[in-house]
């Protein structure tokens, strides 16, 4: 890897598996030092092992519901102050609390994994542009690039990373 992340801490949540654990896994690989929370103290527990075992720096608090504030507060408090550097909030709105924008990415994330067989997802398939389904690492790279110093001049901007699928998608009016 290229140390993109080199000096970055990273606050990274749903760290058990899927996309928590993809970014987990690639922002190490990059340089991050992971701080990481999950209510899936086992999964967690794999996620770390992971990192530790390919030479990555990760540090796990589990478990940690993030529906409870003052806890969350509380562990977002105490690693800013363990680890002082340039801190990156990673995690998924879409899975927490469900999305306004993209119903469907809280849906889908309800509903088992998508990349099974038998996953509704999969009849849509054909559907997408890019004829697949996205995997967590095509997520976790889309927010790897924003972490990173090459995005250093982009705010305010919407990153879909959806294969092309909402620019095919008839409008809702």
């Amino acid at each position: 890897m290229s140390g993109r992340l080199t000096g970055k801490d990273a606050l990274n949540t749903g760290t058990a598996s899927g996309q928590g654990r993809a970014a987990a896994l690639l922002f190490s690989a990059e340089g991050a030092t992971v701080a990481s929370t999950n209510i899936n103290a086992e999964g967690a527990a794999e996620t770390l092992a992971l990192v530790r075992d390919r030479g990555g720096r990760m540090d796990s608090t589990r478990p940690l519901d993030l529906n409870d504030e003052d806890r969350v507060k509380a562990w977002i408090d105490a690693t800013a102050a363990a680890y002082g550097g340039c801190i990156l909030l990673i995690g998924s709105t879409a899975g927490l609390t469900g999305s306004l924008t993209n119903p469907r990415i809280a849906h889908t994330a309800t509903k088992g994994d998508p990349l099974a067989e038998d996953h509704p997802m999969r009849t849509i398939a054909c559907a997408i542009p890019l004829g697949r389904i996205g995997t967590p690492e095509d997520v976790a790279r889309g927010v790897l690039f924003l972490a990173s110093d090459e995005a250093s001049y982009i705010t305010g901007a919407n990153l879909v990373i959806d294969g092309g699928w909402s620019a095919v998608l008839p409008s809702a009016s």
